[in-house]
C-alpha cells in the first residue's frame, strides 16, 4: 500500500483463493463415504456378489479424484481458462468411476446405491449453473449402460424399441440370455427395471433443479463476501494509516509479547529518542511511574490509568493512558493512547496550593471548574451547581460574578465574619457571543474589626453569608 496520502490511494485486488472447489472437495470426500455405506448395508442384508477387488480400485480412484481438487483448490495451482474444463473433466470422470463401482457391487442387484449418483450432482452446483444437469446426463447414461451390461430383458427391450441390436451386440457383445435377478429369490421383470431407470432419472434432474438454486444462492453469498474482504482489506489499511496520522502519541501493543507494533508519527516525536519504538518492548521503551497499572490493562481488559507519569530523557510527565483493545489483521492487539495533562495538572496544583479561591463560571450561571480552597469555602460548590446559590445577595436583578462592561471589577464581602475582595473578569470564546468568568476570593481582613478598606467607586460592601 502506497503511503503517500497526496495523491490517491491505490489497494490491491485480492488473490484468488479457490472458494468453489474446498465444498466441491467435501462433497467428493462425502461420496466415498456414502459408496462404502451404500455397499455394505444392502450386502448385509441381501448378501449379492461382490467383486472386492475391482471395487477397491474404483475407490482408491474416486479417492485420486479428491485429491486432484484438493490440488486444485490450494493457492498456488493458476487459474486460467484450463482450470474450469479440468474440473469438469475431474468431476465426469468421478461419475462413470461410481459407475464402474456399482457395477461389481452388486449392480441392479443393489439398488440403494443409485442414491450416491445424487452427490456429484449436488457438488457440480458450485462450478456453474449448468453443471448439475450435466452430471445428471452423466449419471443417468452411465446407470443406463451399467444396467444394459447386466439385464439382458433391457438389452432385449431397447433393441424392440430400436428395432435392431446391432449396436447393443457391439458394444456388449454376446452374452447369456440368462437373467440375473434384481434380487436373490426375486426375478424382477423388464418393467420394474424400467420404472426404477424413470424414477431414477426424474428424481436426478429434480437434484439438479434444487442444486442450480443451491449455486445461485452460493454465488450471492461468494459475491458479498468478495466484495466484504475487499471492503475490509481497504479498511484495515486505512485503519493502519489512521494510526500512523493520529494527532496524539498512540502505539499498538502486543499482549503477548509487550512489544510495540506500529506507532503513529506524533508517539516518535512526543516520546523522543533516537531509536524506533517499533519491535521493542514497551517497559524498555518507555519508563513509566506505575508499570504494573498499566500492564495490567494492555493484557486484561479496556480501561484508563488516569495521572500517569512517563519520564522521557530528564523530563516528567504528567498523562493520562488509554487501553483499547482491536483486532489487527487477525490478531488481538492493545492500542495505548497517551493524553498529555501536564500543564494541566501544574495549573491545578498551582490554583490548589493558592491563598485564594478560584471559580470558574459559564454565561448561564453553572460552576464549571473550582480549586480545593473555593471547596473550603463555599459547601456548596460543584460543577454543574447554580453560582446563585452560593452566594446569595439582596438584589437578585444582579449576579455577583459579573464584571459587567468593563470585564473586570472588584468587590468586597464578608463570609462568617471575614472579608473578602472577589475579583470577577470575563473571556469570550472565540466565535461565540457568550462569555465565561472566572472568580477569584482573596481574604484581606477580619470582619467587625477597625481595618479600613479603601473602596473604588465600583465597590460593593456588605453582609453575605455562606451557604451551609
Amino acid at each position: 500500500m502506497r503511503t503517500n496520502s497526496d495523491g490517491t490511494q491505490l489497494i490491491s485486488r485480492p488473490r484468488r483463493d479457490n472458494r468453489r472447489i474446498h465444498p466441491l472437495s467435501d462433497i467428493w470426500l462425502l461420496t466415498i463415504v456414502a459408496i462404502l455405506i451404500a455397499t455394505s448395508v444392502p450386502w448385509f442384508a441381501n448378501g449379492f456378489e461382490v467383486d472386492v477387488g475391482a471395487a477397491s480400485w474404483g475407490l482408491l480412484a474416486v479417492g485420486g479424484i479428491l485429491g486432484g481438487f484438493t490440488i486444485l483448490s490450494s493457492r498456488t495451482w493458476p487459474h486460467d481458462r484450463w482450470h474450469d474444463h479440468l474440473l469438469t473433466l475431474m468431476d465426469v470422470t468421478g461419475v462413470i468411476l461410481i459407475g464402474y463401482i456399482w457395477q461389481h457391487v452388486g449392480a441392479l442387484q443393489n439398488p440403494a446405491f443409485l442414491t450416491v449418483f445424487v452427490l456429484p450432482v449436488i457438488g457440480a452446483s458450485f462450478l456453474s449453473r449448468w453443471h448439475p444437469y450435466l452430471m445428471a446426463a452423466v449419471s443417468v447414461c452411465v446407470v443406463l449402460v451399467v444396467a444394459l451390461a447386466q439385464s439382458p430383458e433391457l438389452r432385449w427391450y431397447a433393441s424392440g424399441l430400436l428395432g435392431s441390436d446391432a449396436w447393443l451386440t457391439w458394444l456388449f457383445g454376446h452374452q447369456s440370455a440368462v437373467a440375473q435377478s434384481s434380487f436373490p429369490g426375486f426375478s424382477a421383470p423388464s418393467s420394474f427395471l424400467i420404472v426404477l431407470f424413470e424414477v431414477f432419472s426424474i428424481g436426478l434432474f429434480a437434484c439438479a433443479v434444487a442444486a442450480e438454486y443451491v449455486g445461485i444462492v452460493f454465488e450471492q453469498l461468494s459475491a458479498h463476501t468478495a466484495v466484504a474482504r475487499t471492503e475490509a482489506e481497504r479498511a484495515r489499511e486505512l485503519w493502519s494509516e489512521l494510526i500512523e496520522r493520529l494527532p496524539l502519541p498512540a502505539l499498538l501493543i502486543d499482549p503477548a509479547s509487550l512489544r510495540i507494533v506500529a506507532c503513529s508519527d506524533f508517539a516518535s516525536t512526543y516520546l523522543g529518542g533516537e531509536m524506533p519504538l517499533e519491535g521493542r518492548n514497551l517497559f524498555k521503551a518507555l519508563c513509566f511511574s506505575y508499570p504494573d497499572i498499566v500492564r495490567e490493562l494492555i493484557v486484561g481488559s479496556n480501561g484508563a490509568a488516569p495521572l500517569t507519569v512517563i519520564r522521557v530523557a530528564d523530563q516528567l510527565r504528567v498523562t493520562q493512558v488509554r487501553v483499547l483493545h482491536v483486532v489487527h489483521r487477525e490478531h488481538r492487539l492493545a492500542l495505548l493512547t497517551i493524553e498529555d495533562g501536564t500543564e494541566v495538572f501544574c495549573l491545578r496544583a498551582a490554583l490548589d496550593t493558592s491563598e485564594y479561591a478560584a471559580l470558574v463560571i459559564d454565561a448561564q450561571g453553572r460552576l464549571l471548574a473550582f480549586n480545593k480552597p473555593a471547596m473550603w469555602l463555599l459547601a456548596g460548590a460543584e460543577v454543574g451547581a447554580d453560582a446563585a446559590q452560593l452566594l446569595p445577595q439582596a438584589n437578585s436583578s444582579q449576579r455577583w460574578w459579573e464584571p459587567g462592561l468593563s470585564n473586570r471589577r472588584k468587590m468586597h464581602i464578608e463570609i462568617d465574619q471575614r472579608i473578602y475582595q472577589v475579583t470577577s473578569s470575563a473571556s469570550t470564546l472565540a466565535g461565540e457571543q457568550e462569555r465565561i468568568f472566572t472568580v477569584s476570593v482573596l481574604p484581606v481582613a477580619k470582619g467587625g474589626t477597625g481595618d479600613t478598606l479603601e473602596m473604588s467607586a465600583t465597590t460593593i460592601t456588605g453582609a453575605m453569608r455562606q451557604v451551609q
